[in-house]
């Protein structure tokens, strides 16, 4: 035979206060003798609450679950779209400074919003802006951008093409061999991966033989 369920406790309505001083331990307290069978450690939570946003004035609160324009996305998307005019035009310089403020805009989401977002607008800005820094010559910093794009969407093939062409503008060839392999691991299809493999193995060929032919000359004055 099933036992009854179980009979849910009354809710107790208790009256409370907060005072706003900065210098209060205890915002929340009871407005009044505590009831029976409540006790400060009850309000422990609260209070830790109130500590939070009493301290952080400009915490930013989710908005209400309304249709809303994303006005964070329409400055992302029209710094990054700048960019791309930019780098069109092979004014790279300007196409950077148009990227790292679109990077910029999307990495300042709040919280509440899904991390995705991000994640997505990050690693488009960046991927571009790292081939921006390749196309100077500042292979560096294409690295450092590839790598991010990488940590921030790994399956995405684009981040290892771009860590592949950083590494071979280093003259570090047997590592941008195995960028553009790991990527083609992800979409054996890319056309970028293939081709960016094949050449870094030519270039690797042709630096074997050249070492090849210096050993053998050392050898043989």
């Amino acid at each position: 035979m099933s036992q009854p369920a179980p009979i849910e406790a009354p809710v107790t309505l208790v009256p409370l206060k907060v005072n706003a001083a900065p210098s209060t331990l205890n915002h929340v307290q009871y407005a009044g003798a505590p009831p029976a069978g409540f006790t400060d450690a009850d309000l422990a939570p609260l209070n830790q609450l109130a500590h939070i946003l009493f301290a952080n004035p400009q915490l930013v609160f989710p908005p209400k679950a309304e249709p809303q324009a994303n006005q964070r996305s329409t400055e992302v998307n029209q710094h990054k779209e700048e960019g791309n005019v930019y780098f069109k035009k092979r004014d790279y310089p300007k196409a950077i400074e148009h990227y790292t403020l679109s990077a910029d805009k999307a990495a300042t989401r709040p919280i509440f919003e899904a991390n995705v977002y991000a994640r997505d607008e990050l690693a488009i800005t960046i991927c571009n802006r790292s081939a921006a820094y390749y196309l100077l010559g500042d292979f560096i910093n294409a690295l450092v951008d590839a790598n991010a794009v990488i940590a921030l969407k790994r399956p995405w093939v684009k981040g290892h093409f771009r860590r592949g062409k950083a590494l071979q503008g280093l003259q570090r060839l047997e590592e941008a061999r195995e960028a553009f392999l790991l990527g083609l691991q992800f979409d054996p299809t890319a056309e970028d991966l293939t081709n960016g493999a094949a050449e870094v193995e030519k270039l690797l060929q042709e630096r074997y033989s050249v070492d090849k032919l210096l050993q053998e000359q050392a050898r043989n004055p």
